[in-house]
């Protein structure tokens, strides 16, 4: 699979797939079913309001406002997290599935559910295992690993190991992070894999989701992928953001201390210079919770050095949700870029990765981020996100010295 497919038509049948010829008012369709086998259906979905992410090597997030009352999923559905898929389709074709996994209700006859994309379950699994991966083994089997229990909500996995790049990895039991984080993390290693969520629609007419891991990258690269980027004169909107607040010319990755280590014992430090010409020395410290091998602090290391020695650039555009077509195209495609305006007059010529969609059916528009550096730089953490890497850090101190992992489960 290179994308997403587009099918001729669906089977059509009470509570099945939406049909072409039902489409609704503005090509958006909605069916549901069951999360776990054998993925019983509940049926074609009304949906009043959606919106919804998709990620290049990340999590998706989404929306939608179901009316309460005469639809295939009922009250207790509704507040049955967990137990059921939601899948949208634009002009017939599958574009975004997503667990239910919260609820706003205001008194209201619609309610606004919360979703993670299909793939995002990962974030609710934790690796329970102890697993260490040589630099002779190919790091896509140690990614497929990490997603091997999305097996358990009916998601496929597709995996392209391309020329191979081996790596040294290890992964201990409860470590602090869920499979989720841990695959986003080896993504952003440098010459990383990439993954994605990619939709289709199966023999019997039913849609599908499988999370396609790839190296050295998913999508359609360069002229193949069709999409481009034009300002002025090709998006409804355009912002361009340069931010210097991670630009660095020495890096320090600080490691952490194994399971066991004896008092009086020191952390693993990794320093990786790389002077610039009339550039003052600019340093960096990052912290790496749970890792104590100096292989992967050094791959660390060198991956923030590499991709963050300019500053960062986040390129955003909203662009029509129907030119090109949603679902004729994914996260991970190449994007031509083509742009002028009064602080760049003389042109900015690039190709671009394409790295999130947010898609707004009610305006009709896809914003589209995009990347052009390879894992794709990433903005300073919010404060929430640094929360949320501290909460990390004490789980993963919390979690040090423990027993061997309780056969029976890995599921």
């Amino acid at each position: 699979m290179t994308g997403p497919s587009r099918p001729s038509g669906f089977v059509a049948g009470a509570g099945g797939p939406p049909s072409l010829a039902a489409a609704l008012p503005g090509q958006w369709q909605f069916w549901a079913d069951r999360a776990v086998a054998p993925y019983g259906a509940f049926g074609r979905v009304e949906v009043t309001g959606f919106s919804a992410s998709s990620e290049l090597s990340g999590f998706g997030q989404g929306q939608a406002v179901i009316p309460v009352d005469g639809n295939a999923l009922g009250r207790t559905d509704l507040l049955a997290f967990y137990t059921w898929r939601l899948w949208a389709y634009y002009q017939g074709v599958p574009v975004w599935a997503g667990l239910g996994t919260g609820l706003q209700d205001d008194g209201g006859s619609a309610v606004q559910v919360s979703l993670t994309e299909l793939p995002g379950y990962l974030l609710r699994k934790q690796f329970v295992s102890n697993a260490t991966y040589t630099p002779a083994q190919d790091q896509t089997v140690a990614a497929a690993d990490l997603a091997a229990r999305l097996d358990n909500i009916g998601v496929a996995r597709q995996i392209d190991a391309g020329p191979g790049h081996g790596r040294s990895l290890v992964y201990n039991y409860l470590d602090g992070q869920s499979r989720g984080d841990l695959l986003v993390a080896l993504a952003q290693l440098s010459q990383g894999p990439q993954f994605r969520a990619e939709y289709a629609v199966n023999a019997s007419g039913l849609p599908t989701c499988t999370l396609h891991i790839a190296y050295p990258r998913v999508g359609n690269a360069g002229t193949a992928s069709g999409l481009a980027l034009v300002v002025p004169g090709g998006a409804s909107t355009f912002t361009a953001t340069w931010d210097s607040a991670a630009m660095r010319t020495r890096t320090f990755a600080v490691g952490d201390l194994p399971d066991g280590a004896a008092t009086g014992t020191k952390r693993p430090v990794v320093t990786d210079i790389r002077p610039q010409a009339g550039v003052p020395v600019l340093d960096a410290a990052d912290d790496w919770s749970g890792i104590s091998d100096t292989a992967q602090l050094t791959d660390l290391a060198a991956t923030a050095a590499t991709i963050y020695a300019t500053p960062s650039l986040a390129l955003s555009a909203v662009m029509p949700i129907s030119s090109p077509p949603l679902g004729t195209y994914a996260v991970g495609d190449d994007v031509a870029l083509a742009l002028s305006d009064p602080l760049i007059p003389e042109g900015y010529v690039a190709t671009a990765q394409l790295t999130k969609i947010d898609i707004d059916a009610s305006a009709g528009t896809a914003t589209w981020g995009l990347g052009v550096t390879t894992p794709a730089q990433r903005p300073p953490r919010s404060l929430l996100a640094r929360l949320r890497a501290a909460e990390a850090r004490l789980a993963a101190m919390a979690h040090n010295n423990m027993p061997p992992p309780p056969t029976g489960t890995e599921t």
